[in-house]
């Protein structure tokens, strides 16, 4: 539901208000609409002399979508408005509703609002602590909670049961029954013993301290997190709320929840990236080897289709956000990295940004072309894109 509020002039006749809720509704016939909020997101003028009326409207520093067409002194009275908050500070942006490309802003916008609302009261789940290597990538939850809606939930090993004690989930064997390691059963059963955990506490995506569970018992959760992110619960790894906030927000606001990768390496106009955990919907081979960096246990290593796909990391301050589209150029399988590994091409411009100014080692890969969808999302919740 989007919150729209319609402007006239004082005492403007109720035909005015009508006539403007008709061309909403013949406009944009699948979208539902609020038009009686106190709190709306998007002003549309109607005529001139409103800008008074709009005023009334502005709370904080919250974004705004200003509509206007130009009969009735309509974009007139917009501008007025846009030029009042830019002085302000508080951002907007000005449409043309009779204008075809402003109008797919518009629903670009409506679709970013609808994911965003999607994420209120979404529950994180930490399991154990953040990695101590994770110098940027934690989230205070109070942050996360006032930026984003999501609210983080803090789960210690303890509270896991033992994943001896089940059975492994016959769907996950099957998956990775071409698979030659023998392991597949205790990844299957660290599946399940994480799958309890999402139930009891009600999670709608998490992330795990995951070292701690290969040191002390020998067996990893790589297999078990891109199977949660096959069935569509966002699960990264490392205890890395930066990364895992991402992709739940990435997940509301295209549908696909990304792989979570390390950056392995920056060039002139590309990067190389690999994991363990890629989602197994993502790849067009999959195969399971041990662990890169303990040589244990279970992991993805896949092999990706060539094809395009935007990189995306938020700061741990959730106030700047890195956006890049690219293709994927190769799959490269070097004995020193993570199993599963793509070199991306991406503009020069955008690779000077990565290798000067990172946000931060993890990145998340999200198939298909996204940046104007994510960036109109990002200036909804005020995040600014480092790279232009």
């Amino acid at each position: 539901m989007i919150n729209v509020k319609l402007l006239a002039f004082h005492n403007a006749p109720e035909s005015i208000f009508r006539e403007g809720k008709e061309k909403f509704k013949q406009l944009f016939p699948h979208q539902q609409f609020e038009f009686y909020s106190p709190e709306p997101d998007m002003l549309v003028f109607l005529s001139g002399g409103s800008e008074k009326e709009a005023l009334r409207y502005i709370r904080g520093k919250h974004f705004y979508l200003l509509t206007a067409f130009e009969e009735n002194n309509s974009y007139a009275a917009a501008s007025e408005l846009k030029a009042f908050l830019d002085y302000e500070n508080i951002p907007a942006m000005l449409t043309d509703l009779h204008e075809a490309h402003d109008r797919m802003i518009i629903q670009r916008f409506f679709d970013a609002c609808e994911g965003i609302q999607e994420l209120q009261e979404q529950r994180l789940g930490l399991i154990g602590e953040v990695s101590p290597w994770l110098l940027t990538s934690t989230i205070e939850a109070p942050l996360l909670k006032s930026k984003m809606g999501i609210n983080l939930k803090n789960i210690s090993w303890a509270e896991v049961s033992d994943y001896t004690g089940f059975d492994p989930d016959v769907d996950f064997l099957k998956k990775f029954s071409e698979t030659q390691q023998k392991s597949i059963e205790d990844a299957g059963r660290v599946y399940e013993a994480l799958k309890q955990v999402v139930e009891r506490e009600n999670l709608d995506a998490l992330t795990i301290e995951c070292f701690s569970l290969v040191q002390n018992k020998g067996v990893t959760a790589c297999l078990a997190l891109s199977h949660f992110n096959d069935l569509g619960v966002p699960a990264g790894c490392e205890g890395d709320i930066c990364s895992a906030a991402g992709m739940m927000f990435i997940r509301a606001i295209t549908g696909s929840i990304p792989w979570m990768a390390n950056l392995i390496k920056v060039s002139l106009d590309c990067v190389r990236l690999a994991h363990c955990t890629a989602p197994t919907y993502l790849l067009e081979e999959v195969d399971v080897d041990s662990h890169y960096e303990t040589g244990k246990g279970t992991a993805v290593a896949g092999k990706f289709p060539f094809g395009n796909i935007t990189l995306f990391r938020f700061n741990s301050t959730l106030d700047r956000v890195f956006i890049s589209e690219g293709k994927i150029i190769s799959n490269h399988k070097s004995p020193h990295a993570c199993r599963t590994q793509i070199e991306v091409s991406i503009a020069e411009q955008d690779a000077e940004v990565l290798k000067h100014h990172p946000l931060g080692n993890h990145h998340l890969v999200i198939p298909g072309l996204h940046k104007s969808l994510l960036k109109m999302a990002c200036k909804i919740l005020s995040v600014s894109l480092i790279n232009r």
